[in-house]
């Protein structure tokens, strides 16, 4: 699910795309098209997804969208609001203010001093999270359904009244830097990093949604403050609520809590918001490391190309999916070049990267370079067969499924796509656009995108060692 905070920096397929519910066959227009009603026969979609309740849609006179799904199994709710911000958003100069921010909203409002959020969640057996990405930031609460109007209550509170207590900032910016520190030691973290700075010329996804030693450093309250109030409005936010509640009965509650916050959304109007992709290039990095990190990219297609985008999800699941994926058979069972290797793409609003990650000797750099090449330029090539093509499928389907069994993994799904794509209606369409996934489809987006001339590769080399595969 995109590059968010909490997770790993290089999302596994749940996280990249892992898309929502659908049971009946919704039209939504878009740069390539539209989705269309899916042949008859093409893939079985499961029963249960087939009885997934549907989402109600609302917006309070404040302009905050409310989306409302019912799910009674369990006595459960989850209540998450999803903010239209993150690192895209940022001026360099507070480059990691969204993921600060962030850290500062469950640290004390007017109403309830530093400690007491977490505390009154917690004392009815609720839980709070967080995450911060290049294109959102957002805050969840889960309680018993009892307590609704608890979780209401405080996750309200928090959004609208955080204090952003001085002392408070100064104990997480040392929590922040030392996380930064961490971020170096990581060889995934730090390449993810590495790539996006190096593959992208200039554009939104262009700098670390964590920031810099620098900008970290550097960033004052007052900085923070003006950020908090020019993009957390209601006007620039989701509220998903999933569980156990009726729409009828909880949508007034929502007013109750969340229809008093009146504040108008005032971006930035110096940002770069246009993405320019770099030559193609490799980037070699010495560390204190036992192995090799490598990481090749390519230009992927953002939400605004939603056709592609599900598309792109099928090829991710071919080249990259688990260990009878091409990539992972070639290069790690039959030419031994690899200790690992996987693929990965993040769903984004601008145009994004597709990334094959391996981990590897540096004698089998160049080696390893051209066998993903060559798969590469077979998917682009020749035609997916349909067993392989009904496969991934299949695997993107059962994915959905387990992402989506909790409430939590619910909201995750509605939230993210909502604020991707600003209508519930690509989620509710997605798993109709997998069954119909053809190879032509397959072919035609390779193609688009994955071009061979266009790589750009990061290494992460342990230092001093074996210089094969260098620039």
């Amino acid at each position: 699910m995109n590059d968010e905070v909490r997770t790993n920096a290089f999302p596994s397929h749940p996280q990249r795309h892992v898309v929502p519910a659908v049971v009946c066959s919704i039209l939504l227009a878009t740069a390539c098209g539209r989705f269309e009603a899916v042949r008859p026969g093409a893939v079985r979609i499961p029963t249960l997804l087939r009885g997934e309740p549907s989402v109600q849609v609302s917006k309070l006179d404040n302009g905050l969208t409310v989306l409302i799904r019912e799910s009674h199994a369990n006595p459960i709710v989850t209540l998450d609001v999803w903010v239209n911000a993150g690192s895209m958003n940022e001026p360099p100069e507070i480059n990691g203010v969204s993921h600060f921010l962030e850290h500062m909203m469950f640290k004390g409002t007017k109403r309830r001093p530093v400690g007491k959020v977490d505390l009154e969640i917690e004392s009815v057996g609720g839980e709070t999270n967080a995450g911060t990405s290049k294109d959102f930031t957002h805050y969840y609460v889960t309680v018993a359904s009892d307590y609704v109007t608890t979780g209401l209550d405080v996750l309200s509170d928090v959004i609208m009244n955080s204090t952003l207590d001085p002392q408070e900032m100064e104990r997480e910016r040392q929590v922040i830097l030392e996380e930064y520190r961490r971020k170096q030691d990581s060889p995934f973290s730090l390449a993810y990093d590495l790539i996006c700075e190096t593959a992208y010329r200039s554009g939104p996804y262009r700098q670390s949604v964590l920031g810099t030693t620098e900008s970290i450093s550097n960033l004052t309250r007052a900085q923070m403050t003006d950020y908090y109030q020019r993009y957390y409005t209601p006007d620039n936010m989701v509220l998903v609520a999933v569980g156990d509640v009726k729409s009828e009965e909880i949508l007034p509650q929502i007013q109750r809590y969340f229809g008093r916050y009146r504040r108008t959304a005032r971006p930035f109007d110096t940002l770069n918001l246009q993405t320019r992709w770099a030559a193609s290039t490799s980037r070699v990095i010495e560390k204190d490391l036992r192995d090799t990190y490598a990481v090749l990219a390519f230009p992927a297609p953002g939400i605004e190309r939603t056709r592609d985008t599900v598309i792109m999800d099928v090829i991710l699941t071919i080249l990259g999916e688990g260990r009878s994926s091409r990539l992972y058979q070639r290069l790690r069972e039959k030419e031994r070049l690899v200790s690992g290797i996987s693929a990965g793409y993040g769903t984004s609003k601008k145009p994004g990267l597709f990334v094959v990650v391996a981990t590897l000797e540096a004698r089998n750099l160049d080696a390893m370079r051209a066998s993903v090449l060559a798969e590469i330029r077979r998917v682009r090539d020749q035609r997916v067969g349909g067993r392989e093509l009904a496969k991934a499928r299949k695997i993107i389907i059962n994915e959905y499924a387990f992402a989506n069994e909790t409430t939590n993994g619910q909201s995750d799904t509605l939230g993210l796509y909502y604020t991707l794509s600003g209508s519930e209606t690509y989620e509710r369409a997605y798993l109709r656009e997998i069954a119909r996934v053809t190879a032509a489809d397959v072919r035609r987006v390779a193609r688009d995108y994955l071009d061979p001339d266009k790589a750009v590769m990061v290494t992460l080399r342990p230092t001093g060692g074996d210089k094969a595969g260098g620039p």
